[in-house]
Formats: C-alpha cells, structure tokens, sequence
C-alpha cells in the first residue's frame, strides 16, 4: 500500500487535493457568512442592510471557511497531525478542565437559582437584567475557568 503523500494542508476526504479543499472551504464559508449576513442584515434596519451585509459577512468568513475545512479534510494527510488524539497528555489535559468546569458550573446555577428563588419569594425580587445576558456572563465564566484549570493541569504534569 502507498504511503499517503503529507502536506500542511491535508487532502479532502472524498480524494480531492489540497487545492480542491481550500477552494472549497473558502467558497463554502464566504456562502454561509453570505447567507447568514443576509438574514441578519434583513431583520435589522433597512438603511444598514449593505454594511451590515459586509459586517457580518466578512467577520464570518474565516470562521465559517475553517469549520469547512475542519469538516472536509482527512486527518492522515496532515503532516504532524498525532495518530491517536485521544491518546495525547493535551487530551487528558482537557479532559480534566472539562469535568472540573462541569462541576463548577453545577454547584454555581444550583446555589445561584436556589439563592434566586429563595430572594424572590421572601422579598419580591423581580430581575431587571436580560436573560442573554446572563447566559453570556455564565460562559465567559465557564471559558475563563477551562482556560485556568487547563493551564493548572498542564503545570501540575509538566
């Protein structure tokens, strides 16, 4: 059997080149960033439809463009690419933070929706502040501590 021949790039999945996947993960993400600018940009204001077109589009480009790529190319054509992912220190690693932050997350939104209702039945508390908000609040928590329990993990095995 031939060895698989290797670059940064990779080979895409079905048997296309490099060349074929980053066409393809470029054009696919510029569609999706299109597409969903223009859903946004069509429930915005109608005077801001074109720079919210480009806004948007352009800031989704690369993200959308990367997670094609991620989805199309084929691992083994990767040079440097591990074997068995699963099987590295940095996997444990982040399995660890993972469980931690889980935890965490557990203990924080049972105390602060136990500590929530108790206020609001005794005193009447009504919340003023938005539901999204405090969702975005709760993952920056919950990014920030994965980031920190990761780097302790890796001290500690280092």
């Amino acid at each position: 059997m031939p060895e698989t021949q290797k670059s940064a790039w990779g080979r895409m999945r079905s048997g296309g080149g490099a060349r074929k996947l980053v066409v393809l993960s470029l054009g696919g993400g510029l569609a999706a960033a299109v597409g969903l600018a223009a859903a946004v940009a069509a429930a915005g204001p109608s005077e801001r439809f074109l720079a919210t077109l480009l806004v948007f589009g352009f800031s989704f480009w690369m993200p959308f463009g990367a997670l094609l790529w991620l989805l199309l190319v084929d691992r083994d054509t990767l040079t440097g690419a591990p074997k068995n992912v699963e099987d590295s220190v940095e996997f444990r690693w982040s399995e660890r933070a993972a469980a931690g932050v889980f935890r965490d997350l557990l203990l924080a939104l049972g105390v602060g929706a136990a500590v929530l209702s108790i206020l609001q039945i005794t005193t009447g508390l009504a919340l003023q502040w938005p539901l999204s908000l405090v969702l975005a609040g709760v993952l920056i928590l919950a990014m920030a501590d994965f980031g920190i329990r990761f780097q302790l993990a890796k001290r500690a095995e280092s």
